[in-house]
């Protein structure tokens, strides 16, 4: 049966003196957020002030402005675009007790059980979310685990005792998830060392989520079992497959990793270590961006600074200019040395125009590929 489609809010707090149209902008990413969930935005409340209530995010006549409207249009769910202190939470579950309350990361959690198909992947969200969901426990639920444990008028200890083991059982299950994760990540360290002894190197192709790593997955090792979507996290495993380079008679490995986005809680790429290990291996980075988007620049910095926290700032990386066939002067592109059109900040990074669509600049990338590992098989 097909879920309702949940009617949302959603909530950001901007500084004083941001522009409308930017601080509009700026929730685009969060709403597509909510309809990949498969949820739909009813309306976007921005408040401009210094910093976020500590106490509910919004301040007290905002926050009364948004419950008033939450209950004429019987909201579902009410979304912040940042992450939410437990007391916060607290805070604003008694505000809306029959609406949903949940931050950036929820949303994307709740987007990652949908799309998590392999059991690695469903235990990785099940960590990032028990990491994530600890602290709003502790906060929310502390009274309810004093009433559970038989606490009242002289029985505290009791009351604390529930609390210690409830803080056991969570931490007993971290536990567990990680044991059966470094068991998963020893077998996929022997399945890449037997892979490593068949000569052939590895490329990773990393970037910011519906960039169209997928897309260019397909095109270089011609796997039908690749879901393509205009979407964002529609892959959330690692992918393998071979590429072949016929100017050198030789196969590379091609490895599909998860994608990126802005505002990742670290949490979350711990949690994800496992399936993003190919990246940390490769010996080549292909990092997709759409150079379509507006913001692509901001995005290359997102996706650079995740991979310095990943260790792999030292790999040497191609940056791929995914969708060209979405601009304007694409005509011209093909006709003439693509690169020279783009921004100076953008031709300083040496990157390589495609488009997975039009299959355009994809036997470059190849040519690429194959100068960076067998440099000297050409002719």
């Amino acid at each position: 049966m097909k879920q309702p489609t949940l009617k949302s809010i959603i909530l950001d707090v901007v500084p004083q003196g941001t522009k409308q149209g930017v601080a509009e902008e700026n929730l685009q990413e969060l709403v597509s957020l909510v309809q990949t969930a498969g949820g739909i935005v009813i309306e976007k409340i921005i408040q401009k002030r210094g910093r976020p209530s500590g106490k509910t995010f919004f301040g007290s006549g905002k926050i009364e402005e948004v419950a008033e409207y939450a209950l004429e249009n019987k909201i579902d769910l009410i979304i912040v675009n940042d992450s939410l202190k437990p007391n916060q939470y607290v805070n604003l579950g008694k505000m809306f007790p029959d609406i949903k309350v949940w931050d950036r990361m929820d949303l994307i959690l709740n987007i990652f059980d949908q799309h998590a198909s392999a059991p690695e992947a469903k235990l990785q969200i099940k960590l990032a979310r028990m990491y994530h969901e600890i602290p709003k426990i502790y906060a929310r639920d502390a009274t309810t685990l004093f009433e559970r444990a038989g606490a009242g008028i002289g029985t505290r200890g009791a009351g604390e005792k529930g609390i210690e083991d409830e803080k056991r059982h969570i931490r007993s299950q971290i536990k567990n998830i990680k044991e059966r994760l470094q068991v998963m990540q020893k077998k996929q360290g022997a399945q890449r060392k037997n892979r490593s002894q068949t000569g052939m190197p590895t490329v990773a192709i990393v970037g910011y989520t519906n960039a169209g790593k997928s897309s260019l997955m397909k095109v270089l090792t011609k796997k039908d079992n690749i879901r393509i979507d205009d979407a964002l996290f529609v892959t959330l495993e690692t992918k393998i497959g071979n590429l072949w380079l016929p100017t050198v008679n030789k196969n590379v490995l091609v490895a599909d990793t998860i994608g990126f986005i802005r505002d990742l809680p670290p949490e979350l790429v711990s949690s994800f270590l496992t399936t993003l290990e190919e990246a940390r291996h490769a010996e080549l980075l292909l990092h997709v961006v759409d150079v379509s988007d507006p913001k692509y620049l901001e995005k290359i910095t997102v996706v650079n600074s995740i991979l310095a926290q990943l260790n792999c700032s030292t790999i040497p990386t191609r940056v791929v200019l995914n969708k060209a066939d979405r601009l304007a002067d694409f005509a011209l592109i093909q006709s003439e040395n693509a690169c020279l059109r783009l921004p100076p900040k953008l031709r300083a990074l040496q990157p390589i125009l495609i488009s997975t669509t039009a299959k355009f600049g994809i036997e470059t990338l190849k040519e690429t590929i194959s100068e960076h590992f067998f440099s000297g098989l050409h002719a």
